[in-house]
């Protein structure tokens, strides 16, 4: 395999060569198993891209209902996951966060018995009050004696995730809100932890593939024994190609589409922040990473499967500047992926009603 092919395939299971991986974004979500969100506006945008038709609107409708929830699971940042499946992959991995968490937790002097004596005074907030915003929490914790400053009160309402105590609720004011997880989350099947192992991996690769398994190990946020069983578990249906000396697995059933690549990808996006050891292999040669932001903290651009820009949204027709790496070239479908970028915002709405 080429690199050229490797990444034409990843960006299919990506669901960026069609932008169709579902009509309803849960199901992108669930694609994914779980899209890296702390950047909420854009995490919405990496949602919608990968649907035919789709507005911020209506990935806001879909968190808002529970169908897509916003929580801390995998690794110690926010992620999208759908409904159906936090229970298990919550099962699965929150062990592993609460293990990354230690420190921050030691720091801020939060402690197993603290935390549930807060819990008991939150679950009675949320049972009255069923979507509170962080601060309307904090407020509530401090007027009980209850000491919240610093990282404290984030690292409180993490660990609530993460004991599925508490997840998102409906937005308020534009603010992200929290509610009972058993509120919104419906009781499903228990899986063990070897099936969950198998299933996030499928998972992973599916949604992924090509990558190796340092990429799943870091992406799930297992130790390498786990994330080893996982991929053994699905065993002749992935199969290999080595690119320099790294060892790549990908489904025996992924076929290589012909259709190039041109979108605009949002900041955080899992077509960058879904890989470790293999991530700079989307970059192109001689670039310096710093001014992509290493392709996580800056959003990108693609045209013909390269990266070739930065872009930032702003107020102003075409409600999107964008940096290109060579600014006296011309980039094919650039243009059409900025009048997708503006209708999805509702900027063209707004231009019609003018």
């Amino acid at each position: 395999m080429k690199v050229k092919e490797l990444i034409q395939l990843r960006l299919a299971n990506q669901g960026l060569t069609s932008a169709e991986v579902s009509t309803w974004a849960a199901d992108v979500v669930s694609h994914f198993g779980a899209m890296q969100a702390q950047d909420y506006p854009m995490a919405k945008w990496a949602v919608g891209m990968r649907m035919q038709q789709a507005s911020d609107k209506d990935i806001e409708m879909c968190v808002n209902s529970g169908e897509i929830i916003r929580t801390h699971i995998l690794r110690p940042t926010w992620h999208f996951v759908s409904r159906k499946d936090i229970r298990w992959m919550m099962e699965l991995s929150a062990p592993y966060v609460k293990i990354k968490s230690q420190y921050v937790n030691k720091q801020v002097g939060l402690t197993d018995e603290i935390f549930k004596k807060v819990w008991k005074m939150i679950e009675v907030e949320l049972a009255n009050d069923h979507n509170l915003t962080k601060e309307d929490l904090t407020e509530r914790l401090l007027k009980k004696k209850i000491k919240v400053e610093g990282l404290l009160a984030t690292q409180l309402l993490i660990r609530a995730e993460l004991e599925m105590r508490i997840c998102s609720g409906v937005r308020k004011a534009n603010k992200i809100t929290y509610a009972l997880f058993e509120s919104r989350v419906p009781n499903s099947e228990k899986l063990s932890k070897k099936d969950s192992l198998v299933k996030l991996a499928s998972i992973y690769f599916k949604s992924r593939g090509p990558a190796t398994i340092k990429d799943f190990m870091w992406w799930s946020g297992l130790n390498m024994t786990d994330a080893k069983y996982g991929v053994s578990g699905l065993g002749e249906n992935l199969i290999s190609a080595s690119i320099d000396g790294v060892r790549y697995l990908y489904f025996e059933s992924d076929s290589f589409p012909k259709k190039q690549v041109s979108a605009l990808l949002p900041s955080f996006d899992e077509y960058m922040v879904g890989y470790s050891e293999s991530r700079g292999i989307a970059f192109p040669p001689d670039i310096e990473k710093s001014f992509l932001g290493n392709g996580i903290f800056k959003p990108i651009v693609l045209s013909d499967n390269t990266i070739v820009g930065t872009w930032k949204r702003v107020d102003r027709e075409p409600f999107v500047e964008i940096q290109f790496l060579e600014d006296h070239r011309k980039y094919s479908g650039v243009n059409i992926s900025q009048q997708r970028f503006k209708s999805f915002s509702g900027k063209a709405e707004e231009e019609n009603h003018k």
